[in-house]
């Protein structure tokens, strides 16, 4: 009989035993904290910086005040720091823009068109421009262009071999196409590296005509 009950309380030891063996595990005290992982890539619309618009604008406020602003805008962002391209085979579209921020409306677009890429001076098309200048606490200043505006460019300078594409721009913005509601002027220079750009027909031949 003893000996039975000393069996039982064998096993009942064994058992206790056991139980507190497999009890979970609580947590202990944190590690210190790893070096730092390695920079993420960019964001998916880069800023890319090569060449520049800058000049200056001229002009009058809406409430009377006049104004005398210079701007350099060195950025862009996706594609090509500038294109070239042809819609005829005697027609060349050189396109190029740049500006501050991605989040700001700050910057200036062009567009220039011409028989020949030799030329020397022509026309240019200030497609879009906007400029902001803070005035103080919850002041700012804006001024920006409602249409195309054509401007007189000169010096112009395009260099087939290195793409680099150079000039000088001026004229006049009529009051109804900026937002000042009055006359004003800009001119400046760019240099930018053009990227010419091929079309292909379903065969693969070429449409564009290639840069001279």
């Amino acid at each position: 009989m003893i000996k039975k009950i000393k069996t039982i309380a064998a096993c009942m030891i064994t058992v206790t035993i056991l139980f507190i063996g497999c009890k979970k595990a609580t947590n202990g005290k944190d590690g210190t904290a790893g070096p730092q992982g390695p920079q993420g890539s960019p964001g998916v619309v880069a800023t890319s910086t090569d060449g520049f618009i800058t000049g200056t604008i001229l002009g009058t406020r809406k409430d009377g005040t006049p104004f005398n602003e210079n701007f350099n805008y060195t950025n862009y962002w996706g594609g090509s720091s500038a294109t070239l391209d042809s819609i005829s085979p005697t027609t060349y579209v050189i396109s190029f823009s740049r500006g501050i921020d991605i989040l700001k409306q700050d910057g200036a677009y062009f567009t220039y068109i011409a028989p020949t890429l030799t030329a020397t001076a022509g026309s240019i098309s200030l497609t879009n421009f906007a400029f902001s200048k803070t005035l103080g606490t919850n002041k700012e200043f804006q001024f920006s262009t409602t249409n195309n505006t054509s401007l007189s460019a000169t010096s112009l300078v395009y260099n087939s071999n290195t793409g680099l594409f150079t000039g000088n721009f001026s004229g006049s913005i009529a009051a109804i196409n900026n937002t000042s509601g009055n006359s004003a002027t800009i001119s400046g220079s760019f240099q930018v590296t053009v990227t010419q750009i091929y079309n292909f027909i379903k065969k693969g031949s070429p449409v564009s005509s290639s840069a001279q």
